[in-house]
């Protein structure tokens, strides 16, 4: 059986068990990922990849990662299998306990929401301390210049806003460099959203898909996050943000905070418009969104 085939029998050939239960997983947006339930009763997940770029970079990060941020206090799932060479390249690596926050006791609406913000605050400090000895992490978005030639790039190619969007967008990007010049760059996640951080109701239990890792500024994550959470209810935000922020150590009176977060935003989304990691729903979700945040006035 082919691997880049809906049947996950061929999993249980590569791990030498048998696959008892194989579930499309409903997370997650740019690769094709299931839950693999084996004989033995263990489960694994298997992620195949859009491309194969992404599934060896993953590779590298998990590898250097994994072990620092075990220490940490951050599970990363150890790596059962992999053939980069396949089509589509996969990865097998073991599940971590606990299932992604929107899928905790009501999820984002759910009374629990608010502390497991303040955690992934937490979690997200503790990562972007993490070192990088021997990785060679992404640094397109490191120097504030070079993000913001290629953020006109992504502008200039992108179809379908008007003359008013258009306008916006670019007094959104001379801003770049004032915005972030001189300040620190750390390491960021790149996908930091709820979706990708695993719970038991009480406590997190481990952070999962690390394709877009990269250097960045500290609000990288923070404006990601904060991105995801916006697609809930304004009361869910309104509850949950105060608590993620004290988390991540962020002041939330820091000078142009919201400025820096609507800019990362908007930069995020033309990276991920100009480039091919999305499907089609994700990709229009996407665009609808960047088109509502450049009608929305800047703070």
């Amino acid at each position: 059986m082919a691997s880049g085939e809906s049947d996950t029998r061929w999993v249980g050939l590569v791990l030498e068990q048998v696959v008892a239960e194989a579930t499309p997983a409903a997370w997650g947006f740019q690769n094709q990922t299931d839950i693999v339930t084996l004989g033995s009763g263990d489960r694994v997940v298997l992620q195949r990849y859009r491309r194969p770029e992404d599934a060896e970079y993953r590779l590298e990060v998990m590898g250097a990662l994994r072990n620092s941020a075990a220490a940490a206090g951050i599970a990363i799932s150890k790596v059962r299998a992999f053939d980069l060479d396949a089509h589509p390249a996969w990865i097998i690596f073991d599940a971590l306990p606990g299932v992604p926050v929107p899928e905790v006791d009501g999820g984002l609406e759910g009374p629990r929401f608010p502390a497991l913000a303040h955690a992934m605050g937490e979690m997200l400090a503790a990562f972007r301390e993490l070192p990088i000895d021997g990785l060679e992490v992404d640094r397109s978005w490191a120097d504030p210049a070079r993000l913001a030639a290629r953020a006109e790039e992504w502008a200039a190619a992108r179809q379908g806003l008007d003359d008013p969007e258009r306008a916006t967008l670019a007094g959104e990007l001379a801003l770049v460099r004032k915005l972030f010049r001189g300040r620190p760059v750390v390491l960021a996640h790149g996908d930091f959203s709820p979706v990708n951080i695993l719970s038991d109701g009480r406590a997190l239990t481990g952070l999962v898909d690390f394709e877009s890792v990269r250097l960045a500024d500290p609000l990288f994550d923070v404006a990601w996050w904060e991105w995801s959470v916006s697609f809930s209810s304004p009361a869910v935000l309104e509850a949950a943000w105060p608590e993620f922020l004290d988390g991540a150590g962020i002041d939330a009176n820091e000078p142009d905070l919201f400025r820096r977060i609507r800019s990362l935003q908007l930069l995020r989304m033309l990276e991920l418009l100009a480039g091919d990691s999305l499907g089609p729903g994700v990709r229009r979700t996407v665009a609808e969104r960047l088109h509502t945040l450049l009608r929305r006035q800047a703070p």
